[in-house]
């Protein structure tokens, strides 16, 4: 069987945006490998603009970037409207040219798309394919409290219609399900699979205990894309406010985001920008507290990581994490953007560390997060998926 996997952000080895759902792709894509089948991806552009790549056994088709006429139309008053509605029209042609292509090597069985898709598939049906609901633009703008243009609303006009004509569609939570069918007013095929967590997860455990030395500081870490929605500023300003005696006492890296507000009195935070996974998970090993403070989110693949490493989890209470975390014996979930709920459960989880009294949490948290993204038992639903 040959399933073909659309996600501009699957790992590439030069370059390019990677988040949870080409993380995702990339566990699940080797176990169907193992498992004799033939697996190919579209995905966004490399460095060296090179239109193929062997990502081991996975066939990997760099290809996806934006087009020019959208542009131009963006610059037409009035037309200006269309211009996102245009972009996601040509390069959703780009992938849909690339899928007949690959198809003409070698037949496609399935196809499965992150979310939006692509409109021509949708309209000509050639393939059978997924949705995955990792979550649009559109989506984390409305439940994030920003505003909605025109363009926007007609872009989603587009996805919808894609997400309505799948075979099937799946999300990694029950919360970005819920989202999507009320916002289209029905009830959609669709399974609730979160996202599978490797083998490796078993034996991540950190190599230190950070609070075995008095003179260790409590280290806390931040994850994610260098986006607003991912709640950077919030984070910055309960920092701020924590009292002298709190700060003094942490340590606070930040990975991947960049801040947008001054922090040049903040002696206690760090900026690191994007690293390679190897300095990423020494990251996860030598923190004490990971935090997500998402405005909005769906299903972060920082949550199932950092409870995977055994971290303290302080979280926003908002889209699909509530349903990763479990309850509060796993971790402390904030109520979204508040700012003085985080303040308070950021003292709490640093005192616990302190205490010496983290460790029970610690161990809930990888009881948890391997029960809930159990990789063989996550293959295993999405097969099933596959042979029906």
């Amino acid at each position: 069987m040959h399933i073909c996997f659309v996600e501009i952000g699957y790992p590439r080895p030069t370059t390019g945006i990677v988040g949870g759902a080409g993380t995702y792709i990339k566990i699940f894509a080797n176990q169907l490998v193992e498992k004799g089948y033939t697996i190919s991806v579209i995905c966004g552009r490399v460095n060296n603009n090179s239109i193929f790549y062997s990502d081991g056994n996975i066939n990997v088709y760099p290809v996806i970037e934006y087009g020019s006429l959208h542009y131009f139309i963006s610059k037409i008053p009035i037309l200006t409207n269309f211009s996102k509605l245009v972009r996601y029209l040509e390069t959703g042609f780009k992938v849909y040219r690339m899928l007949r292509i690959i198809n003409y090597k070698n037949k496609i069985d399935l196809i499965e798309y992150s979310e939006g898709g692509d409109f021509w598939l949708a309209l000509t049906k050639k393939f059978p394919y997924i949705s995955h609901l990792h979550g649009s633009a559109y989506t984390f703008k409305k439940q994030s409290g920003n505003s909605i243009s025109i363009g926007d609303w007609l872009q989603r006009r587009a996805e919808l219609f894609f997400i309505y004509r799948a075979n099937k569609v799946v999300s990694p939570s029950k919360a970005m399900l819920d989202f999507v069918e009320a916002e289209m007013n029905t009830t959609l095929n669709a399974d609730v699979i979160s996202y599978p967590m490797p083998d490796i997860a078993k034996e991540m455990v950190p190599d230190i205990d950070p609070t075995a030395n008095n003179s260790i500081k409590v280290n806390l870490i931040f994850i994610s894309r260098n986006d607003p929605v991912k709640g950077g500023e919030l984070l910055i300003n309960s920092i701020k406010q924590l009292p002298d005696s709190i700060k003094n006492k942490i340590l606070v890296e930040f990975y991947g985001y960049r801040p947008k507000s001054d922090i040049s009195e903040l002696n206690c935070l760090s900026i690191k920008g994007f690293v390679s996974r190897d300095k990423l998970n020494k990251a996860y090993q030598n923190a004490d507290i990971c935090i997500i403070p998402s405005l909005f989110d769906n299903s972060p693949n920082t949550v199932y990581e950092a409870m995977a490493y055994g971290k303290i989890i302080v979280a926003s209470s908002v889209g699909g994490i509530p349903e990763i975390i479990g309850d509060s014996r796993n971790g402390f979930l904030f109520e979204p953007n508040n700012i003085q709920d985080l303040i308070n459960k950021i003292t709490d989880a640093i005192e616990l560390v302190l205490s010496g009294c983290h460790k029970k949490m610690s161990q809930n948290a990888r009881e948890r997060i391997i029960f809930y993204a159990d990789l063989q038992k996550n293959v295993e639903k999405r097969i099933a998926i596959y042979s029906k």
